[in-house]
């Protein structure tokens, strides 16, 4: 009799044994499965958000283009004759805060300020070049001290005529440098050796969090 009940309590022990077990394991790859299912869900979600930003600044970019021809056009003809023109191509295109006309280095026309006669290179060290020109540099002109993204686009090979165009850095960096918390928690534009944060100054040395994942994605149109 107690050898049967014996028997029947180690039964008993080893079932609960086995139910136990099988509760964890199954317990285990449910957490294991919902972690791995979440981890790609957030990688697709930084993925989008990454590739959603470059999109947005592409399009801005792109929208200059579309009147590069036009803007090109007024390179010569003197400032009274095209501020108008300048003015109304800035508030058609909203994301632009001004429109300069440079001739033989020398901006001599502006959408904000008018007539000017001042080398463009005491602005924007770097102009004039004869490529065209993505630039995020800090504001020199208009609002001191501020960043300033600049489109340069030469009228010939010798770079010394074209138009500057001044993006509403402010505007974009609202628009597309907003880090999505918790799966984002910094986002960082870079445009040739510098760096803008939103906020932020422009900086070439851009600091990260030593434990932070990083994702860089390039524009195609820019990169």
């Amino acid at each position: 009799m107690q050898t049967a009940q014996t028997i029947i309590k180690d039964y008993r022990r080893k079932r609960v044994i086995v139910c136990v077990t099988v509760a964890l394991v199954t317990l285990v790859l449910t957490l294991g499965i919902r972690f791995i299912s979440q981890r790609n869900i957030n990688q697709d979600r930084i993925h989008d958000f990454t590739h959603h930003t470059v999109r947005a600044l592409d399009k801005v970019l792109l929208s200059l283009e579309a009147q590069r021809e036009t803007l090109l056009s007024l390179v010569g003809i003197p400032c009274s004759e095209a501020n108008l023109i300048l003015r109304k191509q800035a508030a058609i295109l909203q994301t632009v805060r001004s429109i300069a006309l440079i001739q033989d280095g020398i901006l001599y026309c502006s959408s904000v300020f008018g007539s000017r006669n001042v080398p463009v290179s005491e602005f924007v060290p770097e102009l004039p070049v004869s490529e065209s020109r993505l630039l995020l540099l800090t504001d020199r002109w208009l609002v001191k001290g501020s960043p300033v993204l600049i489109q340069w686009s030469p009228l010939a090979s010798d770079g010394n005529d074209g138009v500057m165009e001044v993006v509403n850095i402010d505007l974009i960096t609202k628009m597309i440098l907003e880090p999505q918390r918790p799966q984002i928690t910094d986002v960082v534009l870079r445009v040739g050796d510098n760096f803008l944060r939103d906020g932020q100054q422009v900086t070439t040395t851009p600091t990260f969090d030593e434990n932070a994942s990083l994702l860089e994605q390039s524009s195609q149109h820019y990169p």
